[in-house]
């Protein structure tokens, strides 16, 4: 178990952030933070990133070794190379191989993995996450490699950054199998530390929310107490909202959620709340102000409650859209704004058009 307030620890992790390209110095914009995923996450607004891990006093940061001051020159020349082929438009990017830098990071390892065994291991993170992957699109390379060092990387902060990589790029995917078997290979670890343990085991409950997967039966409730029962949302069109009135962001998508529902005005919706607010009195002083009619389940846990624990949401607002038959049609954190109406719209007329939806009513 990693003791995550000890200054060394901190100054692990963010050395491990540098050299694997979570962070990457001197490219500020180029390559986002990935979402720092917690066991017991405070309501948050999407997709704002989290900062970097907690910088060390100068007393307890180590002078960089002569594999990471190698590894720094290496990311500058690479850097703008990935930016450009980012860049480039996906016929383009095809054609692409990075041969020569793939080479270049793979002496890289080969010259260090016996002497600084944590820099080659991140190396091999930047590797596959910026390079294989986010640069050349080759999914299933860049997973191959980053199970590889999730398994044999001897620094537990690596193996865990290598997994969560892995687990981002199959939970895109939708691979559930491949999420379990990653969570597994992080576990085995005699170092696999709660932290990561516990993210992981959230990318395998989020990759039942992908488009084309039955919503989990979870158990749902009003504000006065009566059970949200799923067969009365059959044959509906629902748009489920993950929200917090006390976070900026997750109340504007709820506004527009009223909005939308009321400019559409077709009961072929029932729109569903899971409130993740933490005061009952604010959520009820909010439904009072803008008028909501349709349930809100509010365990008054946060993050911690049964159902976003079920679903394994990290994020707010988060949006689920549901068919008649319960089908995951749409899951996306963060604020649709006015793209959510016409989103709500065009599905509205594409399951009248498949016969799943009673036609609209005259006028509306």
């Amino acid at each position: 178990m990693l003791d995550r307030s000890h200054p060394c620890v901190r100054s692990a992790v963010r050395r491990a952030l540098l050299l694997s390209g979570a962070v990457i110095a001197g490219a500020a914009g180029a390559f986002p933070t990935p979402p720092v995923l917690s066991a017991t996450p405070a309501p948050q607004e999407a997709p704002t990133p989290p900062s970097a891990p907690p910088r060390p006093s100068p007393a307890d940061e180590e002078a960089p070794s002569p594999a990471e001051i190698e590894w720094q020159k290496i990311t500058d020349d690479l850097t703008p190379k990935l930016v450009r082929l980012r860049e480039m438009a996906p016929e383009e990017r095809q054609k692409q191989t990075f041969r020569a830098e793939l080479a270049r990071i793979g002496e890289f390892v080969r010259k260090y993995q016996a002497s600084e065994p944590d820099v080659a291991a991140s190396a091999r993170v930047f590797m596959a996450t910026q390079v294989l992957w986010k640069g050349l699109g080759r999914d299933a390379q860049a997973v191959d490699v980053l199970r590889d060092v999730t398994a044999t990387a001897q620094g537990g902060v690596v193996a865990g950054l290598a997994a969560l990589s892995a687990g981002e790029i199959l939970l895109r995917a939708g691979d559930e199998a491949a999420l379990r078997q990653l969570y597994d290979l992080y576990a085995r670890r005699a170092d696999a530390d709660a932290l990561f343990r516990d993210a992981l085991e959230g990318l395998c409950r989020q990759v039942r929310l992908q488009p084309g997967r039955l919503f989990p039966a979870i158990e749902l409730h009003d504000l006065a107490g009566r059970r949200i029962d799923p067969a009365e949302l059959r044959g509906k069109l629902v748009p489920l909202l993950v929200f917090s009135v006390e976070a900026a962001s997750a109340r504007e998508a709820l506004v527009e959620l009223v909005r939308s529902v009321t400019a559409l005005a077709d009961p072929a919706i029932a729109p569903v709340g899971l409130s993740l607010d933490l005061d009952r009195k604010k959520l009820l002083a909010a439904v009072d102000e803008l008028a909501i009619k349709f349930p809100i389940d509010c365990s008054e846990k946060g993050f911690d409650g049964s159902a976003v624990n079920e679903l394994g949401l990290t994020q707010i607002p988060t949006l689920i859209v549901l068919d008649p038959k319960g089908t995951i049609l749409f899951s996306r954190a963060g604020n649709l704004g006015a793209e959510l109406q016409p989103l709500l719209a065009a599905y509205l007329e594409q399951l009248r058009e498949r016969g799943e939806l009673p036609p609209a009513r005259a006028g509306g």
